[in-house]
C-alpha cells in the first residue's frame, strides 16, 4: 500500500525545488518558520516537518540563536510519486481546490435540477459506501470520489462528468489529502465531514439547486480549512 499523501511532504518538494533554483540560495537564511508558514498559507507543524526533512537530506542547517540556512546543492527533485500527477506545489494544491469549488458547486446546482430517481438512488448509495467505510476504519477515498462522480452523472450532462472524469487523478490526490487528515481525529470529526456530504444529497434531493450548489461549495472549502489549517471543528 502506498504511503498516504501528507501537505508537509508537498512542502518539502516546493523548498527543495527552490533551493535547486537558487531561490533559497547556498549558504542563505531562510525565511523564520513563521514566515515560511505565512508565505505559504500553511500551518507551522507542517513546515517544521518539510524543514526536518531537509535538515535529515544535509540541505539545511540549523545554527543556534539564527535560524535555519541552506548549505547543500539539492538536485533536481524528483516528481512527486502521487497519483495526482503534477500536484508539486503547496500553490497547485490550492489551485486544485479553488477549480473544485467553481466546477462541483455547480455540478451539484445542476444535479438538483435533473437528477431522476435512479440517479439520486446511486448518489445515496455512494453516501451509504462512505458510511460504511468509516464504520470499518477505513479512509474511504474511494467512496468519497464516487460519490460526488454519482453526483456529476446525476446532471444528466456529460461534459460535467467528463470534466470531472479528466481530474478524478488530482481529485483523488486531494480527497486523499483531507481524509488522512481526518482519520488522525475523532469520531465526531469523520461525523462532521460526512454530516457535509449529507448536506449536499439532501439538498440534490430536494431540488433545491442554489442550496446544492452552496452546500458543495461549503463542504469543499471546509475540506481545504483541515487540510492546510489543521482544525476545524
Amino acid at each position: 500500500m502506498s504511503q498516504r499523501p501528507r501537505l508537509s511532504d508537498i512542502l518539502y518538494g516546493d523548498m527543495l525545488g527552490r533551493i535547486q533554483r537558487g531561490q533559497f540560495p547556498g549558504d542563505g537564511k531562510l525565511p523564520s518558520e513563521k514566515e515560511l508558514s505565512q508565505s505559504f498559507g500553511v500551518s507551522r507543524p507542517i513546515v517544521r516537518e518539510a524543514l526536518r526533512r531537509l535538515r535529515e537530506e544535509g540541505l539545511i542547517q540549523s545554527r543556534q540563536g539564527a535560524g535555519s540556512f541552506v548549505v547543500g546543492v539539492a538536485e533536481p527533485p524528483p516528481r512527486l510519486a502521487n497519483g495526482g500527477q503534477g500536484i508539486q506545489t503547496i500553490s497547485d494544491v490550492r489551485r486544485i481546490y479553488e477549480f473544485r469549488v467553481a466546477l462541483e458547486g455547480e455540478v451539484a446546482y445542476a444535479a438538483a435540477l435533473n437528477r431522476n430517481e435512479a440517479l439520486l438512488a446511486a448518489v445515496k448509495g455512494e453516501l451509504d459506501a462512505i458510511d460504511q467505510a468509516i464504520r470499518t476504519g477505513k479512509i474511504g477515498v474511494q467512496q468519497d470520489s464516487d460519490f460526488h462522480t454519482a453526483i456529476a452523472r446525476a446532471t444528466q450532462n456529460q461534459y460535467f462528468e467528463a470534466a470531472l472524469a479528466a481530474v478524478r487523478p488530482h481529485l483523488d490526490y486531494v480527497i486523499d489529502l483531507a481524509r488522512s487528515f481526518s482519520m488522525l481525529h475523532s469520531a465526531g470529526h469523520l461525523a462532521m465531514v460526512q454530516r457535509e456530504h449529507a448536506a449536499v444529497y439532501e439538498a440534490i434531493r430536494d431540488g433545491d439547486a442554489v442550496k446544492a450548489r452552496e452546500a458543495m461549495q461549503a463542504h469543499i472549502r471546509n475540506a481545504q480549512e483541515r487540510v492546510f489549517d489543521g482544525i476545524h471543528l
